[in-house]
């Protein structure tokens, strides 16, 4: 008979928590919880820990309540799982579990296990890029780990147990039945203290931690003593999945900027609440840098980034490319990662001029899988015409709000096409809220529409354009940040009540 074995890895020197393994959740330490949930339908558990000094105390706590333990290398991972399973047979299973993840199950388990044997697969994962980081799991044959372990030596393979096992096995990555999807929101692991907070709240008060099905976990997370209000939807149906308002990153620099301790909450609430991506600029003062100084790691590592570009100013190809690669470059180090979502050249000229060798050198880190789409900046029908004729083009940005209309009819030219939109200044940089007739007309329309204020109704206005995928707002205060998200939530306008608020403002708004 088939034997399936659970193998999970744990160490006390974790750099962002150390200790963790032993910090208490739910009345118990966490390494023991994550082992007690995984065996409770009678899985064979195994806790692999290094031969370090300080690992002695999860080996010993562990012996005392009775869990089998191991010890083996700090850096070989690989060898540790090897160890542990050395009396098992080549067709017997090896489950794969880090220490830091508690909300995970054994019934988590069996249905990847299920779900393997269906469809004939020899390694299985959840895929953690559509779920919650958490609930991360592996499944694989004893003979295709000793196969990995004989067949490399990548200090990189050996530390992180399965790369070898993804490039020669046919893999499946698969999402449960009851995946509640905006992984960001539903994070569940344990990474840092805010997160221990975070799953400590979650378990306490359990009758029994060990019972509670993960799916229950799941859905807590997802309720108001977590989130402090719903998700913000999402429009996107491209591999971004952007959420439908994204932050402007502008707002966190200048003379203007909210504090540290305030952007950390705006980061939080924003994050909570199925916030996914911030788009931020060259030219935003230095609003890279205070994102990665002023966000936390749980916070800002949930959040991708839409990178703006300054414009040029050069004709020549080749210190196109270079100023391109340096500007990037910096972004990079000031974001403190080497990723991108997106990369937006200031304005479409810029990707025409210089035989194009600014877009080729975005194209080329495209290629490299740093950069995910490339786009413009653009401010008129006829500069998103051109942008339109650009290899490669997948975003574009542009104004578009009751005080800026000249781009309402985008939709036209997008048609089909597989390009993300972003637009901003949907409050008009704030002139929609100073004393004029703008403001005295929108104000009347905010009423007669049954809208609850301007800002809500110029929300609802943006996001009647079915064209438009996301909003970039800025927000300089968490309260702002909270209405913000509650106006994404409201029903865009009709075509008729947007065709009122246009016919109506036609006459103020030049």
């Amino acid at each position: 008979m088939t034997r399936t074995r659970v193998v999970i890895q744990s160490r006390l020197n974790s750099s962002r928590l150390p200790g963790k393994a032993l910090m208490t959740i739910g009345g118990m330490p966490l390494i023991e919880l994550v082992a007690r949930r995984a065996s409770r339908d009678g899985h064979e558990v195994v806790v692999a820990t290094s031969e370090e000094q300080y690992d002695t105390r999860i080996f010993d706590h562990l012996a005392r309540v009775d869990i089998p333990a191991m010890r083996g290398s700090l850096d070989d991972v690989l060898g540790r799982f090897v160890e542990a399973t050395k009396d098992m047979d080549d067709d017997d299973r090896v489950v794969r579990l880090t220490g830091d993840n508690p909300v995970g199950d054994s019934s988590l388990i069996d249905e990847l296990v299920e779900a393997m044997d269906a469809g004939g697969y020899e390694y299985g994962r959840n895929d953690v890029s559509h779920m919650p980081e958490g609930l991360g799991c592996e499944v694989f044959r004893v003979r295709d780990l000793r196969r990995a372990a004989a067949s490399t030596s990548d200090p990189y393979d050996r530390e992180h147990v399965t790369p070898w096992l993804r490039r020669n096995v046919k893999t499946l990555d698969f999402v449960p039945a009851a995946n509640p999807g905006d992984p960001e929101r539903f994070r569940c692991t344990v990474d840092v203290l805010s997160d221990y907070d975070r799953v400590c709240r979650l378990f306490a008060n359990k009758p029994d931690p060990v019972a509670v099905p993960w799916t229950d976990l799941i859905a807590e997370i997802g309720g108001p003593a977590f989130t402090a209000g719903p998700s913000v939807p999402r429009r996107d149906d491209s591999e971004l999945d952007q959420s439908v308002m994204i932050l402007g990153g502008q707002a966190f620099a200048g003379p203007n900027a909210p504090s540290a301790a305030e952007i950390r909450a705006m980061l939080a609430t924003a994050v909570n609440r199925g916030v996914n991506h911030v788009e931020v600029g060259r030219g935003d003062h230095n609003a890279e840098e205070i994102l990665h100084k002023c966000g936390e790691p749980q916070l800002t590592q949930r959040l991708h980034f839409i990178s703006r570009l300054r414009e040029m100013r050069t004709n020549d190809p080749r210190l196109a490319a270079a100023v391109i690669e340096a500007q990037l470059e910096r972004s990079f180090a000031e974001l403190g990662r080497r990723r991108a979502s997106a990369v937006l050249m200031a304005n479409v000229d810029e990707a025409h001029d210089a035989d194009g060798a600014g877009w080729h050198r975005l194209r080329d880190y495209q290629d490299s899988g740093e950069v995910g789409r490339i786009g413009v900046n653009v401010e008129s029908l006829e500069e998103l015409e051109r942008a339109l004729d650009l290899t490669g083009l997948g975003y574009v940005q542009f104004p578009l709000g009751v005080a800026d209309r000249q781009l309402r009819a985008a939709g036209e030219l997008l048609g089909g096409r597989d390009v993300v939109v972003t637009t901003h200044a949907t409050f008009a940089g704030g002139t929609v809220f100073d004393p004029s007739e703008l403001n005295r007309q929108l104000v009347l329309l905010a009423h007669e529409l049954g809208r609850a204020n301007v800002a809500d109704l110029c929300v609802a206005y943006s996001l009647s354009h079915q064209f438009v995928d996301s909003l970039a707002i800025g927000t300089r205060s968490n309260q702002q940040m909270i209405d913000d998200l509650a106006y994404c939530l409201n029903a865009p306008l009709t075509a008729d009540e947007r065709d009122a608020v246009e016919e109506r403002l036609d006459a103020v708004v030049s």
